[in-house]
């Protein structure tokens, strides 16, 4: 079976959509106080899978990302823990976190908005190493792809400066 290849001929303007989906639920988490970051599941198929905003704050969890959200809601939608049949779509590079939980999962195929440098740039800082440096040094063969709708997951993250340096 040709997964890996069919995974990677996703066309761009199915991954922009795919983007669209994930953006519109961080924005959703915005207006519940959330942090600024959506992600979305797919299949191959076309089959939406998961899609999860940011809930650090109202779960009192700092591992409670959008990816990671994703991430746990898929295999629980599913019934399985690995995922290696979809992408992960996110409004923001992915920290190593994420990623690490992505290649747990068994996703090769992730796909982002902003890069780092704007997450880092917002607010939200970082832990001195971009998601696609960290993606290196991984045993696991993870593709990060991006931009994707660039332009509108940087502004939605600029106009969404982290505000308070507490939480």
């Amino acid at each position: 079976m040709h997964t890996s290849t069919n995974l990677a001929s996703v066309r761009s303007s199915t991954l922009s959509h795919w983007m669209k989906v994930a953006l519109q639920k961080g924005k959703q988490g915005v207006q519940r106080g959330e942090r600024p970051f959506g992600a979305a599941i797919y299949r191959l198929t076309g089959e939406e899978v998961a899609v999860t905003c940011n809930t650090v704050f109202s779960t009192n969890n700092p591992a409670a990302h959008a990816e990671v959200n994703a991430i746990t809601q898929a295999c629980q939608s599913l019934g399985k823990t690995k995922l290696s049949d979809c992408w992960l779509l996110a409004t923001a590079e992915p920290c190593p976190m994420c990623l690490s939980t992505a290649a747990l999962a068994g996703i090769r195929f992730i796909a982002f908005g902003a890069t780092q440098a704007v997450v880092k740039e917002a607010g939200y800082g970082d832990l001195g190493l971009t998601g696609r440096e960290f993606a290196k040094q991984l045993t696991t063969d993870l593709i990060l792809q991006g931009p994707v709708l660039g332009n509108e997951c940087v502004s939605f993250l600029l106009n969404n400066r982290k505000r308070d340096q507490l939480g």
